[in-house]
């Protein structure tokens, strides 16, 4: 697992070999998990909906805004994605907790991830390679932190990764 900070100007370029060297070269899909309902749960699809904005090569993105993979659809997307792509690779992103000092990190690993294990969801294990943005502090509810502060963050964090992700195919990262 490779841990990258939002706050480090060389991590989307990193985090962009990361994922290029974790995938094989058969294009991969994208799962995005999330609701866009709730702020800290909405890394997923905001992801989801830029990369299916931003990517000028076809990819095939599922969980974006408005067209949400969540706990109650999650088995059933999953089956259908690996039904449809058999040999693609899957690659996960979703939101998670973390301590206070991770807050803005992105985390990617090889295995895919277990959704909702911070809310004590029994999901199963998705994907081929996992990809979290650590927007909310483990155990704690957000009571200091604004709607705007959160929405900016998970933002960010979102940009970040949609990034990375559009930079390891081989465009060029965005400069702020």
């Amino acid at each position: 697992m490779t841990e990258l900070s939002i706050y480090n100007d060389n991590s989307p370029r990193r985090l962009a070999e990361e994922i290029s060297a974790r995938t094989s070269a058969a294009k991969p899909v994208f799962m995005c998990i999330g609701t866009d309902k709730v702020f800290s749960d909405s890394l997923g699809p905001r992801v989801g909906s830029l990369i299916n904005d931003k990517m000028t090569a076809p990819s095939f993105v599922y969980g974006m805004c408005r067209q949400n993979i969540t706990a109650e659809n999650l088995d059933f997307c999953h089956k259908l994605i690996k039904r449809l792509h058999p040999d693609s690779q899957i690659v996960v992103i979703d939101a998670a907790v973390g301590s206070a000092d991770q807050i803005g990190s992105v985390q990617i690993s090889d295995g895919g991830i277990t959704p909702g294990a911070a809310t004590n969801k029994n999901l199963p294990r998705v994907g081929d390679v996992g990809i979290v943005g650590i927007v909310a502090e483990r155990g704690m509810a957000d009571f200091y932190t604004t709607a705007s502060e959160k929405e900016r963050l998970v933002n960010k964090v979102a940009n970040f990764i949609a990034d990375a992700i559009i930079a390891s195919s081989g465009a060029a990262i965005p400069t702020a």
